[in-house]
């Protein structure tokens, strides 16, 4: 029952991340914030060829956990989620390394992937040639400290 309720829960985050993630109209109406996800991953590529990485592919089941830890930033921006456990235990437990990239307060997705680029430990997860799956969400919310949240989860 546990294993059914999962997968439910499952469906119905990858059925809302596909209706609707962002809320963009306030902030730039010449942007379209439905695409940001598909934008940095693009970025990120780029960066690994310079590197000599391979591409990573888009996987939704990452997608839809990244969803879930970009609605629980504005409470608690934290790789630790609000009940205290570790950020892992939104993602699926299916392949050997995982990883995640937050931040905050960027408004598109050339600002998010500079800041990761700026940051060693985020720049070595996105270089990583231990990851060969990328998820990603753009998340808005007005009333909260960035008001712009971004996550990047990883997967080799």
């Amino acid at each position: 029952m546990k294993k059914f309720l999962s997968i439910i829960a499952l469906t119905i985050l990858l059925a809302a991340v596909n209706v609707a993630i962002v809320h963009a109209a306030r902030w730039n109406p010449q942007e379209d914030a439905r695409n940001f996800p598909q934008e940095v991953v693009r970025l990120v590529n780029i960066e690994r060829a310079k590197v000599g990485a391979a591409p990573l592919k888009f996987a939704h089941d990452l997608e839809a956990s990244a969803y879930v830890r970009a609605t629980e930033l504005p409470t608690k921006f934290s790789h630790t989620r609000p009940n205290g456990s570790k950020c892992f235990t939104a993602m699926p437990q299916r392949g050997h390394v995982l990883g995640e990239n937050l931040a905050g307060g960027q408004t598109s997705p050339k600002q998010v992937v500079q800041a990761w680029m700026d940051s060693k430990t985020h720049r070595e997860n996105m270089l990583s040639k231990k990851y060969t799956e990328i998820g990603v969400v753009y998340y808005y919310q007005s009333k909260s400290r960035y008001k712009h949240y971004w996550v990047q989860h990883f997967r080799g």
